[in-house]
């Protein structure tokens, strides 16, 4: 079980950096005073992850017990190849993204309509965001498929993929338990960390994503050995 958490540890670190962005909806929902909107995207973000590390981790199983061991190992590595050259990609896609020569940073349109949240559709939109989203579903799937590979104890693999959903969603977590623990101070601490993650977050991505990219596709490359 300690190879599972230790080996998607830096997946779990990289999903918790990676959804920062989507934390500014949480973060301006608290400010404009909507908590329960706030709380229920929490809840659809974790959920979105744990649904995706689960079916992950169910076929993965299955697959895995199909195959012998020699073959489980090679499609293993073969699984995080793939996942590695896409963080890649995501990493290149962030990179073309950034802002230059001093512009304003684009405002993704989903940001825009964050005013018209109603808790029902902040939940939807932080499922979707988690469980489909290249990007975040990339990750998560990442984590899964290398807790599955770590260890076929069923209990294990929920330890550690609670585990690995609780780290991811900090990220998410944070504005909430900076507005219930900083008390008159947090909205200011709130409102300087939406600026910086929006004019800094291409960048960041890029940086987060190139690193995962390369942890994944070494990993699997060193698999095919």
């Amino acid at each position: 079980m300690l190879a599972a958490i230790g080996l998607s540890l830096p997946i779990a670190l990289g999903l918790l950096f990676v959804s920062m962005p989507m934390a500014v909806i949480v973060l301006v929902m608290i400010t404009a005073g909507a908590h329960r909107g706030a709380v229920s995207f929490l809840l659809g973000w974790v959920l979105g992850i744990s649904a995706v590390v689960a079916v992950t981790i169910v076929i993965a199983d299955y697959s895995f017990a199909e195959s012998e061991s020699s073959q489980a190992s090679v499609w293993s590595s073969v699984v995080r190849i793939v996942l590695g050259l896409v963080l890649f990609g995501l990493a290149y896609k962030q990179w073309r993204a950034r802002p230059r020569d001093g512009s304003d940073p684009t405002v993704p349109k989903w940001m825009k309509s964050i005013d018209g949240l109603t808790p029902r559709k902040a939940f939807g939109l932080a499922f979707l965001s988690a469980a489909v989203n290249p990007k975040n579903a990339a990750l998560a799937v990442s984590g899964a498929a290398t807790i599955a590979v770590a260890t076929n104890v069923v209990a294990q693999q929920i330890v550690a993929a609670v585990i690995f959903t609780v780290i991811a969603s900090v990220g998410i977590a944070s504005p909430i338990l900076v507005k219930v623990f900083s008390g008159k101070r947090a909205d200011e601490i709130l409102a300087s960390a939406k600026s910086w993650m929006t004019a800094n977050n291409a960048v960041m991505m890029t940086v987060i994503l190139a690193i995962l990219g390369a942890t994944v596709l070494g990993e699997g490359l060193s698999g095919l050995q």
